[in-house]
């Protein structure tokens, strides 16, 4: 019980008093016709971004999301220290920090020189560098970082949640209007609602609806990169096991079989493994693959010898090929456009960058997109600043994005090519001390 709130009332200063003008509005039955802010996609960038708004009474905001309801199991997991430091302005570090797996040192390992069917460690190494954050580098469930948005949400004086089973179907931009609102349109997927179409009126719109996003799509903008032709596998897994590192982050690069990366879960039992698989053909997809968890679990196997991996549970699992993508806008502002021009229509996160998954960096640098984006629109909407301010949007965040494709690209590179022969320096390969000269950098990048 605190007493220094609205006139030294006792309450829960995680509770804020709800506001009227929202209560009316909390129906769940339909949309309202206007809102300031419409966010479609309820990831971790979207739900960033509704945080932030939904603390401004003075804002309406709505959420969409495609799914018929809240995240059950995320596949990002990894929580940088800069992330953790936006969660603090949240109130809910300290929440992650308890329930996370923090990730204090990194291991190296390499085939033994002498024997290169056995692997050696060739290095620990600290995750964190002293003096970079007062926070750690933390693993935890995306869906539990969506639970924590979702509560701050629920206790801000908006009482904002997301509406759930909508598809954005189109959006229009009234191109002879600067100042008119984005007319969208929404199909109800619910049962009940099933097919009923629903229009929105909006002064501005955010696209986080992923990857293969349909706001990107309305605004005629694509993702543009190449692939590696590299298919890598990654699990969840309950095992039983003799490798020394087993609840270390471990990068291991065997001889023969190509290369894994161990990730521990938070809850001590279970761990992730990023397993190297077969190169794919120029035309060809990892979906493709005719895959299993059985042939996964042999793949890191042959990775671990002599070590053993007896997998008792597979939590969860998936195939991906690695590739880095990235749009020329995060906006639907033309490249031609006059000075006084200024975005009604925003992409972030996946929407408008993508990379593999081993950087650990996807989620983190996605809901910073959503923070950067979130202050500045609640700037502009209250009056606190001009319009001009949004443009600062795509300039900041692409060239962040562009940073991270460009080492992911590079860390692929190393990560997918086979160890150098160490009897034979002339041999094609990579030396395990480039690899692991990369990852160190890479703690810097990720630490910010």
């Amino acid at each position: 019980m605190q007493f220094h709130l609205n006139g030294f009332r006792p309450g829960d200063p995680n509770v804020s008093e709800a506001d009227v003008r929202h209560q009316a509005a909390g129906t769940r039955d339909g949309l309202p016709a206007r809102v300031d802010v419409l966010i479609v996609g309820c990831g971790p960038t979207g739900l960033t971004l509704a945080a932030q708004l939904a603390a401004f009474p003075d804002v309406t905001t709505r959420v969409v999301e495609q799914k018929p309801g809240r995240l059950l199991v995320g596949q990002a997991d990894g929580v940088a220290c800069r992330t953790m430091e936006m969660f603090e302005a949240f109130g809910f570090a300290d929440r992650v920090m308890r329930e996370a797996y923090w990730v204090n040192e990194f291991a190296f390992w390499k085939p033994d020189e002498t024997r290169p069917e056995t692997l050696v460690r060739s290095n620990r190494t600290r995750d964190v560098e002293d003096g970079l954050s007062e926070f750690p580098h933390v693993i935890l469930n995306q869906a539990r970082v969506h639970d924590f948005y979702l509560e701050f949400m629920g206790n801000s004086p908006t009482r904002l949640a997301p509406d759930y089973a909508r598809r954005l179907l189109d959006l229009a931009i009234p191109a002879d209007a600067p100042d008119a609102p984005v007319s969208v349109r929404l199909e109800r997927l619910d049962p009940g609602h099933q097919g009923e179409v629903e229009t929105v009126s909006a002064r501005f719109v955010v696209g986080c609806d992923g990857a293969r996003s349909a706001v990107r799509r309305c605004l005629g903008r694509t993702l543009r990169g190449d692939s590696a032709n590299q298919a890598w596998g990654v699990m969840d897994v309950l095992a039983v096991t003799d490798f020394p590192d087993v609840r270390l982050k471990a990068a291991i690069q065997s001889a023969h079989h190509g290369s894994a990366l161990l990730i521990p879960r938070e809850g001590g039992y279970l761990f992730r493994i990023y397993v190297e698989l077969d190169r794919l053909a120029a035309n060809e997809r990892a979906a493709s693959l005719d895959m299993t968890p059985e042939r996964l679990v042999a793949a890191a196997r042959r990775i671990l010898h002599p070590y053993s991996l007896d997998v008792r549970e597979v939590a969860w699992w998936s195939v991906y090929e690695i590739g880095q993508r990235l749009c020329d806008r995060f906006d639907d502002v033309p490249d031609d456009a006059p000075a006084g021009a200024h975005p009604r229509v925003f992409i972030a996160g996946d929407a408008c960058h993508t990379h593999s998954p081993k950087a650990g960096q996807g989620m983190n640098v996605s809901m910073q997109d959503g923070f950067n984006l979130g202050w500045k629109l609640a700037a502009v909407l209250r009056g606190l600043a001009a319009p001009a301010l949004l443009r600062t949007y795509s300039d900041e965040r692409r060239a962040v994005a562009q940073e991270l494709i460009d080492f992911d690209r590079r860390l692929a590179r190393i990560f997918s090519a086979p160890v150098k022969d160490p009897k034979n320096p002339d041999s094609e390969g990579v030396d395990p001390a480039e690899l692991q000269d990369c990852l160190i950098r890479q703690l810097r990048y990720t630490a910010g």
